[in-house]
This record gives C-alpha cells, structure tokens and sequence, in this order.
C-alpha cells in the first residue's frame, strides 16, 4: 500500500480562470487561495492515502439561502468553502439549504468527490429547511450502503409540554427539530458509524433552553444505546454536529458527555466566530480508546485535532475595504454610510458568505494492518 500524500484531482484552477468573474476578482480570489492554502498546510496534516482519516464537521451559515439582507454568495466564496473542504477526507455539513451553490461546490471538488444528504427538515418545528450533509474523498472513504435519520421510539421521545387530561398529566412527546443523520463509513481498515446533528438552539433560558438540552440528552443516549451493539463490528461511534453547546462546564455539554462519549481534549475551544461559544463538537465512542488520545504527530509536529481559524488568512478584519462594493448591494448594506459603519457590518456580512462556525477536525489511524500481522505470529 503506498503512503504518499495525494493531491485533490479537480478541475480547481481551471475553473477559476475559465470563470465570468472580472480579471480584478479572479486576482483577489487566486491571491487569497494562496493565503487559505498556506495556511492550512500549516495547521492541518497533510493527506495522506492509507494511515489516517481527516474527519471535520462544520456548520456553512445559510448554504444556499439567497436574499438581499446579506447578499447571495458569490463565486468567490464557493472557492473558499471548497478549498478548505478539500483539506479532509470526509466532511459533515450542517445548514445546506437550497443545492444550487452545494452542487457548484462539488463541481469544484470534481470526481474524486460524493455526497449523501437528507431530505429538508420542517420550518414549523424548527428545522429550517435545512439538510444534513455528509461530503467524501471517494479515494479515501467508501460509503457501507447503510443510511438513515435516527427515529426516536415512544419511550424516548423529547418531552416538552404537559397537557392535562381528566385531571392527569400527560407529558407530550416530540422528536428533533432536525433529525440526525446517520451513515456507516469505512476508510481503510477503520470501519465506523457516524451521525451529525444539528441541535434545536431555541433561547438562552427557560423551556426552549431545556428543549435543546433533552435533545442533546435524546441523541447521545440513543447513540450509546445503540453502540453496545454496534461496536461489536465497528471501530468507532462518532456523534458531530453543531450541538449548539454553551461551555464545557455547561448543562448542553453534560448532557453529551454523560453518556460516555469523549470530546478529544484540544477541541474544548470555542468554535464561533466571535470565540464565546462551544457549538460544534466532534464525540467519540471506539473500541479501541488508542484512536481517542489525539497526541501531537510525531512526524509533523502538528495537533491530531483542533478548530481551524480560517478568518485568520481570509476575509480578515482589515479587508473590508475590499468587500465594500459588494456590501453596498445588501439591504444591510445600505444602511452604512461611514467607514466605521461599513467596518462594522462586515464582521457579520462575512459569516453569511463564508460563515459564522468554523471547521472542527480530528485525524484518526486507519491503518491496522501491523496489528493485524502480529495476531498472526
């Protein structure tokens, strides 16, 4: 089996320079490709083809949604989302709406690359038209044929109301806002199931508080439940998503981990853009706990996990200025009159073009065939 790092097989640049953009775009775009991909060969490990899988789950603000508060998403940002995309090997996506741009992403990404995603979720119950999106690296990862959107049964359903009958209450049941998601992958010998979530959010407080955590509680004990049988044929549970958890010490984060999951140690950073927040998680459940430690690299160096700060090499604070033409077409937009006001409204122009969560990624070993050849000595 060969352990050389292999490069993403697109039509990627061509694309780019092929593309209606005006030439002064096409320059900014490429200029900043080179940015983004500077510095994600600087934080991430670098692909490789049989030792380790890149597992990320990220939450793209609004994919699809198209309006004039904010503006559509130009063909600008559909490169950067591909390009950081492209970094793993199997991505899970949360908040696709309408496919048009998600369909021009994978033309971008090109053949090595597949999809599998859910129906649109309720708007009336809170799910806000959304899809659950799984994206793969076909050299790398293999759908197993296995597919569905976790049910809860009558026993376990999320109560959130009481309604009186003949004088007894009677506790009313409902299942998720949006229903999980989960497939069964393998990648090389590492044979998994993987769910990605995304949690109702409701309000800071009160019922709608306690709504979001019963969920959390509903699908981490239908996982854990499951996985005692599970995990006699597979490596891994792996739960992701955006669980829309406060902080590690808070009741949303008890309510994961309760249930035995482990959160790799240098994932417990915030993953908003404003760095107050603890949404996206990636939980784990393995046979083997060797594949949870997540240490330093011992060829590169590098994290086996973290939270890549793409805002760190693209549409930085600073160019605003570049963007300004663009924010004047919003309705937001034009409410600004000042460069102050302009400056201002960026910072949230932004995560509506590329988003407001950022990726959260962990690098597991799937290569046990040294392990396997020493059972047989």
């Amino acid at each position: 089996m060969s352990h050389t790092n292999y490069p993403m097989t697109m039509a990627y640049y061509q694309r780019l320079r092929s593309s209606r953009l005006p030439q002064d775009l096409k320059s900014r775009t490429a200029s900043n490709l080179l940015k983004l991909k500077k510095q994600l060969k600087k934080d991430i490990p670098q692909k490789n083809l049989d030792e380790h899988l890149l597992l990320a789950t990220w939450n793209i603000r609004d994919l699809g949604k198209s309006g004039p508060k904010h503006g559509k998403r130009t063909l600008e940002d559909l490169f950067y989302i591909a390009e950081i995309i492209s970094n793993f090997d199997l991505v899970a996506v949360q908040e696709v709406n309408d496919l048009e741009d998600w369909e021009f992403i994978m033309k971008i990404l090109g053949r090595d690359w597949d999809y599998i995603a859910t129906d649109v979720s309720e708007w009336a119950d809170g799910g806000n038209g959304e899809r659950m999106t799984f994206v793969f690296d076909k050299r790398k990862v293999w759908f197993k044929n296995i597919a569905g959107e976790i049910v809860l049964s009558r026993t376990n359903l999320i109560t959130e109301e009481v309604e009186m009958r003949e004088d007894t209450p009677v506790p009313q049941g409902r299942q998720f806002a949006r229903t999980p998601f989960l497939v069964s992958f393998q990648s090389g010998w590492f044979n998994f199931d993987l769910c990605t979530v995304h949690i109702y959010f409701g309000k800071e407080t009160g019922p709608k508080l306690k709504r979001r955590i019963k969920e959390i509680n509903g699908i981490a004990k239908e996982l854990s439940d499951r996985s005692k049988i599970s995990l006699k044929e597979k490596d891994s549970m792996i739960l992701l998503g955006d669980f829309n958890i406060v902080h590690p010490d808070h009741q949303t984060m008890q309510a994961l981990t309760k249930h035995d999951f482990i959160i790799p140690k240098p994932l417990e950073r915030p993953s908003n853009l404003n760095n107050d927040k603890y949404y996206d998680q990636i939980a784990i459940k393995a046979k083997d706990s060797s594949i949870i430690t997540f240490t330093e690299s011992e060829e590169e160096g590098k994290p086996n996990a973290g939270v890549f700060e793409m805002f760190d090499s693209i549409m930085r604070s600073s160019d605003w200025k570049d963007y300004k033409d663009l924010m004047r077409k919003t309705k937001d937009g034009k409410k600004c009159v000042t460069d102050a006001d302009f400056k201002k409204y960026f910072k949230t122009w932004k995560t509506y073009h590329l988003s407001d969560h950022k990726p959260l990624w962990v690098r597991i070993p799937i290569d046990e065939s040294e392990r396997y050849i020493k059972s047989i000595v």
